[in-house]
């Protein structure tokens, strides 16, 4: 019995030591959230628009189209609670930054009153843990347990595949952060992917919720005042299928929350894009991403008709 308690220590050594040297050989390998935190701790004094927010940033604006100094920190996602910890942590910092982008979702605005879609194809893939993980680990955000440290126990991603590629493709995303959706890999179904939950508005609104998301973009319009800087709020373009499950009662309550935050802060500018009808099918990867096509239209007019008019 000694012995088989002796061997079995001996193993789980063996195995613990295997997972430690695997977990410190992946902190050393490239990945999107390493990479876009090493560019903007390098470029801090360089860059003038800095792009914040979740996939429908970081696969729809093309900082190449865009313009000098820009660049895209967007992370497919992301909660807006990590957006604040980066903005509060190099903001302060930009001495040319001019704009600071974030995506207003729509789905942000649920507020307890949503339940699941019955059109929706796309399931919900249960990445908190992993995002927590890739925070923690990689980007430095202290706001999660140091337990979410290990990928090998948290991650959902393919973790094991960056061993296999190159730099440049094990941080998936291109030398300013903007990360591709091809039209050629886009699903048969894809008009009805990612689409919102249903609204039911005659149940009232959490306030704490409402109360907590003001709060978190007034935080990011004072960061962004406090260095000269404008907070540009987009509303990417979505997909008729998309529009078609949207709540005309919430699209008011985003418009009325825009209005309460510009009155608060003159630094904050709204586009609204949702309903652009220069958009068209090839353009969009799913209801409410765009393809690498869709990307470059929508760069194009984000630098003509928002970013021009703010120089």
């Amino acid at each position: 019995m000694k012995k088989f308690i002796h061997n079995i220590t001996i193993i789980g050594i063996i195995l613990l030591l295997i997972n430690i040297a695997i977990e410190f050989l992946l902190f050393l390998r490239p990945n999107t959230y390493s990479y876009k935190r090493m560019y903007v701790e390098k470029h801090i004094n360089d860059i003038s628009c800095l792009l914040l927010g979740n996939s429908h940033i970081d696969h729809a604006l093309k900082p190449n189209i865009l313009g000098n100094g820009v660049f895209n920190m967007a992370i497919a996602g992301r909660n807006i609670v990590y957006d604040i910890e980066l903005a509060k942590r190099y903001v302060p910092q930009m001495t040319q930054l001019k704009i600071l982008i974030m995506p207003l979702d729509y789905y942000r605005f649920y507020f307890g009153r949503e339940k699941n879609n019955p059109n929706e194809m796309k399931k919900p893939l249960g990445r908190e843990g992993t995002y927590k993980c890739m925070y923690y680990k990689y980007m430095g955000i202290r706001v999660d347990g140091f337990w979410y440290w290990p990928e090998l126990l948290n991650s959902k991603q393919d973790y094991m595949k960056r061993f296999l590629k190159n730099d440049v493709d094990a941080r998936e995303c291109d030398s300013l952060g903007y990360v591709k959706r091809s039209l050629s890999k886009r699903n048969a179904n894809w008009k009805d992917r990612s689409l919102p939950k249903i609204i039911d508005t005659t149940i009232d609104a959490n306030r704490e919720k409402q109360k907590l998301l003001f709060s978190r973009y007034c935080t990011l319009a004072e960061l962004a005042m406090n260095q000269g800087a404008k907070l540009v709020l987009i509303f990417t373009p979505l997909y008729k299928t998309y529009n078609n499950s949207t709540n005309p009662v919430v699209i008011k309550e985003m418009e009325s929350f825009v209005a309460n935050l510009k009155q608060k802060y003159p630094n904050v500018e709204y586009y609204d894009y949702s309903t652009d009808e220069r958009f068209i099918d090839e353009d969009f990867y799913d209801s409410s991403h765009l393809t690498d096509i869709g990307a470059n239209k929508f760069s194009k007019i984000v630098k003509e008709e928002v970013l021009s008019s703010l120089e």
